[in-house]
């Protein structure tokens, strides 16, 4: 023990501990937010989302079809039967006859008025 040298006992520099908590919070102070801005971004938020939810801009428009293509799209999906369209028809076999026309008019024909296949 006798080795070790005797060192000074330490010093505080003058004023030391009344300037401390001043430079402390010099350091660590930031700049004071209004705190009111916060509660008015979410207002303007909310307000936002509001007038979008109550001006219908998320709504589908509806798709307009003629009275042909929504007839279409109920014999496609299967809702409506051949005796259903037909019962909607006031002339039946003028309807019949217009769809067979329409669906020999794409194919060709088997034979001809010339050829006798009897």
């Amino acid at each position: 023990m006798q080795q070790i040298p005797k060192l000074k006992p330490f010093q505080t520099p003058d004023h030391y501990f009344e300037e401390l908590p001043e430079k402390i919070l010099a350091k660590t102070s930031r700049p004071k937010v209004n705190p009111s801005w916060p509660w008015a971004a979410a207002a303007v938020v909310l307000l936002g989302f509001g007038l979008w939810q109550a001006g219908g801009f998320y709504e589908d428009k509806p798709v307009l079809v003629s009275p042909e293509e929504e007839a279409l799209l109920y014999i496609e999906s299967e809702q409506w039967s051949t005796e259903d369209v037909l019962s909607l028809s006031e002339d039946p076999n003028a309807l019949l006859d217009q769809i067979i026309e329409e669906e020999y008019a794409k194919s060709a024909p088997l034979w001809t008025e010339e050829e006798t296949w009897f």
